[in-house]
């Protein structure tokens, strides 16, 4: 490791990753430092704990017709589904016929149309305002919403529903969507294992703390997660100033895990690909992804604080709980077809911390401010500062490459 260099980035995720590529090609002196033992941050294929690539993380290619992991993908020859995916409801008892699910939907297309609305006319409340409780729908509305945000509705501002630019093109990775990521920026130099302890930007120079010693240098990116601000995982001296510690403030992190069961044989034949939705208060909140890419495979989708209180828990009890909620809507049949299983676990990684961010109702332009340069020597990027594609890969990988525009022009100045 360098003791001097012009740009020091701390964490390679798709944010870290995407800089330091952009900052080396731009001719910079960069060092990039993840704490983990791998690169790629939220996006992780495990290819060892089922008999096929099971993303921990980020699956699906979001508004694949704009997301560039869409191109690497087509110029790695990673295979994804274009398919749209099939919807079925189970109320705790059955399957609801063709029609209910369209009524479903016409609900939740006139629910994010008010909410949508909201955003644009600057009503900063929570989505779950506008949320007709009177409508049958509006419980499995809700349930689904913690699903995609990662948060219930009454937690999370109209604004990142609004915002959100959107394309309907979610196309999930058969290949792994972490293993893209990782395809992707394999020929950047990164050092791993190698937390950073303390960041001082108080003299001519700024030192970076890490166990491998002090970096001297001229800008710091700052690519990790929320959690890892709000509980300072490292220090900054001097401390970071009121305006980006509000910021920090009013996002949270949302968090949605997995649990991924295969099957001795397919589960559901002659049926495709398709999401089972659960439309019963007594059910938590969750949903099953049935057969991804045909395969004899079912996987919980659990979300918001059902996500968080039983994966904190440890894999263990986060298996035991998805696999008596299996049970409970498939059949015990399935329960004894299971060949291995195995549980995501982003709650109780200290680098990570959840799924992704989250702006709190009232919490404005808090993506922007976390975006911000302080002094032009601090700066930020990560999937938590982007307008309009925040929660995404695609959207760290921008922020990283736009924060390093920025220090191009502020160490050029």
């Amino acid at each position: 490791m360098q003791t001097s260099c012009d740009l020091v980035i701390i964490g390679a995720g798709a944010a870290g990753l995407a800089a330091a590529d952009a900052a080396a090609r731009a001719g910079l002196n960069v060092e990039l430092l993840e704490a983990m033992d791998r690169i790629g941050g939220r996006a992780f294929t495990d290819t060892s704990s089922l008999p096929a690539p099971f993303d921990h993380g980020c699956q699906w290619l979001h508004s694949a017709g704009i997301n560039p992991f869409r191109e690497e993908a087509d110029r790695r020859g990673f295979r994804y589904w274009k398919q749209p995916f099939q919807i079925r409801i189970h109320d705790g008892k059955w399957w609801l016929n063709d029609a209910a699910v369209e009524e479903y939907w016409a609900f939740v297309h006139d629910t994010y149309d008010r909410i949508d609305a909201a955003a644009a006319a600057g009503d900063d409340r929570a989505a779950a305002t506008f949320i007709d409780r009177d409508n049958p729908w509006a419980g499995l509305f809700a349930r689904n919403y913690s699903g995609y945000v990662a948060a219930a509705p009454e937690f999370s501002s109209t604004y990142d529903t609004g915002r959100y630019r959107n394309t309907n093109e979610d196309w999930p990775v058969e290949d792994g969507y972490g293993a893209l990521v990782a395809a992707t920026y394999a020929h950047v130099p990164v050092h791993l294992n190698c937390p950073v302890k303390s960041v001082d930007w108080g003299g001519s120079e700024i030192m970076v703390g890490t166990p491998q010693g002090m970096i001297f240098c001229r800008a710091v990116l700052v690519t990790t997660s929320i959690p890892t601000l709000k509980q300072e995982r490292f220090n900054f001296f001097p401390r970071l100033p009121d305006w980006k510690l509000d910021a920090i403030d009013r996002i949270e992190m949302g968090h949605a895990e997995k649990v991924g069961f295969w099957l001795k044989r397919d589960p559901c034949p002659g049926i495709d690909m398709h999401f089972a939705m659960l439309n019963d208060p007594a059910l938590p909140d969750g949903a099953f992804q049935v057969k991804p890419y045909g395969r004899p495979m079912i996987t919980l989708f659990a979300a918001a604080h059902f996500a968080r209180d039983l994966f904190a828990q440890g894999e263990a009890a986060a298996v035991a709980e998805a696999t008596a909620l299996l049970g409970r809507v498939f059949g015990a049949d399935i329960v004894r077809d299971v060949v291995a299983a195995k549980a995501t676990q982003w709650v109780a990684n200290p680098w990570v911390g959840g799924a992704y961010s989250v702006l709190k109702p009232g919490g404005g332009e808090a993506r922007a401010e976390l975006a911000r340069p302080i002094d032009d020597r601090l700066f930020f990027a990560g999937e938590a500062t982007s307008a309009d594609a925040f929660s995404t890969a695609h959207g760290a990988r921008q922020s990283g490459i736009d924060a390093v525009a920025a220090i191009r022009k502020a160490l050029a100045g």
